[in-house]
């Protein structure tokens, strides 16, 4: 079996959209994730290194929806904005690990 080595920070945005129930495409989501992307993609390749953001399906929180975790140290963010959840990207992406 090959290793495969780990991403440093793995970030998981759900983007589900439910028929006639709340879910976290319905608050902009995918919008949210791709400013995300573009604010990672804006740093220097030393700071991006082992960073991925990950469109994902229902993370079953649709309570608190839009939410996403962020990986490995297990973070939740239920965000109010694309803003908001670009700063908890980029302030994740900072932490030493």
């Amino acid at each position: 079996m090959s290793e495969i080595e780990p991403f440093r920070l793995h970030v998981f945005v759900c983007t589900n959209k439910r028929d006639g129930k709340p879910a976290c495409e319905d608050h902009g989501a995918k919008d949210a994730l791709a400013r995300a992307k573009a604010a990672v993609h804006a740093l220097p390749p030393p700071q991006r290194a082992g960073v991925r953001l990950s469109q994902s399906g229902c993370l079953g929180r649709c309570d608190h929806g839009p939410v996403a975790v962020a990986y490995p140290q297990g973070e939740w963010i239920s965000y109010g904005s694309a803003e908001e959840l670009e700063r908890f990207v980029l302030e994740a992406v900072a932490k030493p690990r």
